[in-house]
């Protein structure tokens, strides 16, 4: 459908990449990936006929149909957001005025029968067209806002009350609405929360059109692509298949271009040998010249500097906590007459790595800020450690930066007494390297005054670590980062992200936060993920159930002649029910043992257990029971359901 053929794009001197020839197919599912500033936006604007390459071409039929989501922040105005999201069927409109108006003239009495056809082939072509999307548009646009996060209550309110973040939605659900050919989203999870970028994935799991994205979200990228391009050392390159697999080719391939460095470097060393020893001899004068161009022909290949970053923090002394961090014990929040959440429930362990899901407004940063003691309870009680000393990451970086100071002397600010070379490498793992330490706060991007803000944050001397949202606004590069900053962390860590990877990598806890609850399941992402699918398959087992014992219910006259159900139909119908009435039993039985396993952890976290080593022994064994039988009562149900 679309081809580049030798593409490249400069900025004067600079190249960002050259001779990139790919294809998009039809249903191409691609993920545009590579560091910030390697010409990913450029390559969209391209795409999407904003700009022409510098060098090379783009091939596409004039008449493909392009919706691209930018990256940078769309403003809305007065509109609804109703009516912003359904102009993607504007033709509709169209149709309507043509089809009025042909019924107008319909009803001249003085038309021409000759004239009359020709309105009447019209009128129908237009009904057939109106048919497409004029009886299901609207139903389809609140499905769309309302699976990007809206509220019915929403779609009326003007688009200008809503945040950027919620504006983008805005745009992106038209987008989708008006069905392209090819679909360009430049980092669309960035606006989205959990529930909008799963909802997003079935959607583009469902899309007959094109896709080419960027995104941070590698769980994301694994599950709607099928082909990567990697933009990075000066060019374009595809690989086939998900993210996970295209990181490990990559790899290979980072060995292989350093093996082609020293490969250069030895041949160069060669000829600049041979030109430095025959320079003066007449004799040798035209092999010489010959070197010297073999010698400026050798390309000069690099690896990017990020490459080679690795993270090494030494993190400032805090006190050691030996028993429980802190404990919510029914703790409920209202603001005004308003309920957040009710009777939530928490023990927070040493070496505890905690993540805060669900969608946005349900609770996460006010449940954060009650750990952090920056709001109290309504209700309940908020337990915590003398020792306990907090670092709080807020999403807002502004407040804990000053726009006056460098990069450098913010960290100073944490970090007294540290000698500048010291600093400078702490900046560096953050990814400010160079003269990039010394530049004003006041000139740093989003990203960077996020790197910023969570630097100093790990620096500040610590033993709880709260983090809320902290890969907003951060590439992978950077989340790498954080996520080697955190696992270093000798600390406790609570945190609320959309990044499931990082989730999956960092938590031995999810708490879910929804519905004015919060529900803990122990382990990470996948964990959560697998437990509550397979809640989700055992209420659709329970509905269906009780759908069919109503109908069953119902008297059933039968045709006369017809043979009643047979033996093996009705034994197959028992053997149903009877899997569907056990994993009903198995599911109660893993919810009461990790509630049991949840006990013991806080029992175990208690100094006083240790005392008695006869029950310390007891607790423990009973607790390492329960983890097999947890195991064993998982798989259990994985074969009734399957």
């Amino acid at each position: 459908m679309i081809q580049l053929k030798e593409a490249g794009v400069s900025f004067g001197a600079r190249a960002l990449f050259a001779k990139a020839s790919l294809v998009i197919g039809e249903r191409s599912r691609i993920g545009l990936v590579g560091a910030n500033g390697t010409g990913k936006t450029t390559l969209f604007r391209m795409l999407s006929r904003e700009c022409s390459p510098d060098e090379g071409s783009i091939d596409m039929p004039r008449d493909v149909k392009i919706g691209y989501l930018p990256q940078e922040e769309i403003v809305l105005g007065d509109e609804s957001v109703f009516d912003a999201a359904v102009a993607a069927f504007s033709h509709i409109h169209d149709i309507r005025v043509k089809m009025h108006e042909l019924e107008a003239r319909m009803a001249d009495k003085g038309l021409k029968p000759a004239e009359m056809d020709k309105v009447l082939k019209r009128y129908s072509r237009l009904q057939e067209e109106y048919a497409r999307d004029g009886y299901t548009f609207e139903s389809r646009t609140e499905e769309i806002l309302e699976g990007l996060g809206f509220k019915k209550r929403d779609f009326d309110r003007p688009c200008k009350e809503f945040s950027g973040g919620y504006q983008m939605r805005v745009a992106l659900a038209r987008l989708l609405l008006s069905e392209p050919d090819l679909l360009l989203l430049d980092e669309p999870t960035n606006h989205l929360d959990l529930p909008s970028i799963e909802w997003l994935e079935g959607f583009i799991k469902s899309f007959k059109g094109a896709l080419v994205i960027s995104s941070h979200d590698r769980f994301f990228l694994d599950r709607v692509i099928d082909t990567i391009w990697d933009v990075d050392y000066g060019t374009i390159t595809p690989y086939k298949g998900s993210y996970t697999k295209f990181s490990v080719e990559k790899g290979g391939r980072k060995e292989q271009i350093e093996r082609e460095i020293r490969k250069i470097a030895e041949t160069r060393k060669h000829l600049q040998s041979f030109i430095d020893r025959f320079r003066g001899t007449p004799k040798k004068a035209v092999l010489v010249r010959s070197r010297k161009k073999m010698l400026e022909r050798l390309p000069d290949i690099q690896l990017p500097k990020e490459d080679t970053k690795t993270m090494n923090l030494r993190f400032p002394d805090a006190p050691g906590i030996s028993g429980r961090v802190m404990a919510l014990e029914g703790v409920a929040k209202s603001f005004d007459s308003n309920p957040v959440f009710s009777g939530v429930n928490l023990t927070v362990e040493p070496g505890d790595r905690i993540a805060l899901v669900g969608a946005n407004g349900e609770g996460k940063t006010t449940l954060l800020r009650i750990i952090a003691g920056e709001l109290g309870a309504t209700d309940g009680e908020v337990w915590r450690s003398s020792k306990l000393r907090t670092a709080f990451y807020t999403q807002i970086v502004e407040q804990s930066l000053h726009p006056d100071s460098t990069v450098l002397g913010e960290l100073e600010s944490v970090a007294p007494g540290e000698s500048i070379p010291v600093l400078r490498t702490i900046a560096g793992m953050f990814l400010f390297s160079g003269d990039e330490a010394d530049k004003k706060v006041a000139v740093l991007s989003g990203g960077e005054k996020s790197r910023l803000a969570l630097a100093k944050i790990i620096l500040s001397p610590s033993n709880l670590l709260l983090l809320d949202e902290p890969t907003n606004h951060l590439d992978l590069r950077a989340r790498d980062v954080l996520e080697r900053a955190i696992r270093g962390y000798p600390g406790t860590v609570v945190f609320s992200a959309h990044d499931r990877f990082l989730i999956d990598r960092l938590a031995n806890k999810v708490v879910y936060i929804g519905g004015g609850k919060a529900t803990m399941h122990i382990g990470n992402w996948t964990d959560y993920e697998q437990w509550r699918d397979r809640r989700k398959t055992l209420t659709r087992h329970k509905s269906g159930e009780k759908k069919k014992q109503v109908k069953e219910a119902k008297p059933v006259t039968r045709e006369k002649g017809k043979p009643k159900p047979g033996k093996e139909a009705r034994e197959k119908a028992r053997q149903q029910k009877l899997r569907e009435e056990e994993a009903t039993r198995v599911f109660v039985e893993i919810e009461e043992r990790e509630r049991e396993v949840v006990q013991l952890e806080k029992l175990m976290s208690s100094p006083e257990l240790y005392k008695d080593l006869g029950k310390l022994k007891e607790i423990t064994i009973r607790h390492r029971q329960l983890k097999k039988e947890l195991e064993q009562l998982h798989e259990q149900l994985d074969s009734l359901l399957s």
